[in-house]
């Protein structure tokens, strides 16, 4: 009997995690919250995994600079401010 394993999330991390746990013999079920139409976060970031391309939350001054990215539109952490009456509490 081969073990079962569960994948949450679809992205290029889940679908390769997915892969090798199937070529080891598990039977694998992966789950999304999205369909697969293009949707989730693997899509927007072209399945590209970069370590060098983040700065750790714990150094010096981050949550600050996170803070300041927010109202940067060219920054990689914006937030486009919007009126949203569904999250108002």
């Amino acid at each position: 009997m081969s073990q079962k394993i569960t994948i949450l999330g679809g992205g290029v991390i889940g679908l390769s995690t997915a892969l090798y746990c199937a070529r080891r013999g598990m039977k694998v079920t992966v789950v999304d919250r999205q369909p697969a139409d293009r949707g989730g976060c693997s899509f927007g970031n072209a399945g590209m995994i970069v370590p060098s391309h983040f700065i750790p939350l714990a150094a010096p001054g981050m949550v600050m600079m996170g803070l300041k990215w927010m109202w940067n539109p060219e920054s990689p952490f914006y937030i486009k401010p919007r009126l949203d009456t569904a999250h108002a509490g």
